[in-house]
């Protein structure tokens, strides 16, 4: 395990964990190392692996001292990012995972931003959703600004968590991530939102999201199931953010919309779901 401090904390720590992230390693590892922000450490949390996971990052920590390895054995994803956390040490924490990339100034925007605008606690941005499960592949754009931001949570996930960055102290006021088994971002965020931290998304493509089925988050979560949950919590946005009653429809609508089939998924998450996408 590499742990050893540095005499001056980072600006920026990258906090990923992984699971068996041996088949991806041309992902993640160059766009973060390759970052135009160079004031960064990666924090790196090897959640358990049993393939070559372990050597490739201990390989990688001897070569970069901006890496440090964690190795606290199988502790789940949510529980193991909890820990990556409390090993870092700068002011922002961009979150990322093994299997994605980020563009070269995905850091830097997002840290200028920050740095801008101190009532801003949590900012995202555009990002390329690879999905191979439904063979889509197109430029996400969530709403920017903290105002259309709030009401979208009602809808649908307003960031992708692998292009987020926020104030560390956002995740102290916040007590971390819930643990739950998923969906533990958009709970995070609704912490956030009722602390009276504001949000925003810069308007710039800042990475890629990868969907498929073989990570072993989707072969762990039944896509039903996982938007019954999205519908519980986004009625407990509604009603913990004090949105308008009407939107309950939003999650009710949820459980239709996990059981249509995927050209009408399309259709429904860019007409009634109001999802802002340009195809590539």
């Amino acid at each position: 395990m590499n742990g050893s401090n540095q005499e001056k904390a980072p600006r920026v720590s990258v906090v990923t964990t992984v699971y068996n992230g041996e088949p991806y390693i041309d992902r993640a590892i160059p766009s973060i190392l390759s970052q135009t922000l160079s004031d960064l450490e990666w924090v790196i949390v090897d959640d358990g692996s049993q393939d070559r996971t372990p050597e490739i990052l201990e390989d990688l920590a001897r070569r970069d001292p901006r890496v440090r390895v964690f190795s606290p054995g199988r502790l789940g994803i949510t529980k193991a990012a909890n820990y990556g956390l409390t090993q870092a040490r700068g002011e922002y924490i961009a979150r990322q995972d093994f299997d994605d990339t980020s563009a070269p100034d995905r850091l830097r925007l997002q840290a200028e931003f920050l740095d801008a605008h101190p009532d801003v606690g949590v900012v995202g941005g555009y990002y390329v959703l690879m999905d191979q499960n439904r063979g889509e592949r197109y430029v996400r754009m969530p709403p920017v600004h903290h105002d259309d931001i709030i009401p979208a949570m009602a809808r649908s996930i307003p960031f992708a968590n692998t292009i987020v960055m926020f104030r560390r102290r956002v995740w102290v006021e916040a007590g971390g991530y819930p643990e739950v088994a998923d969906l533990e971002d958009l709970l995070l965020w609704l912490s956030a939102a009722k602390l009276g931290w504001r949000f925003a998304n810069i308007p710039e493509v800042l990475g890629q999201h990868h969907v498929h089925a073989t990570s072993f988050f989707h072969r762990s979560f039944k896509y039903a199931d996982r938007q019954r949950s999205l519908a519980r919590i986004q009625a407990k946005v509604v009603r913990e953010l004090r949105l308008p009653s009407w939107m309950y429809l939003f999650a009710f609508g949820r459980y239709a919309y996990a059981y249509s089939p995927s050209t009408l998924k399309r259709v429904l998450r860019r007409t009634l779901g109001g999802s802002a996408e340009r195809d590539l």
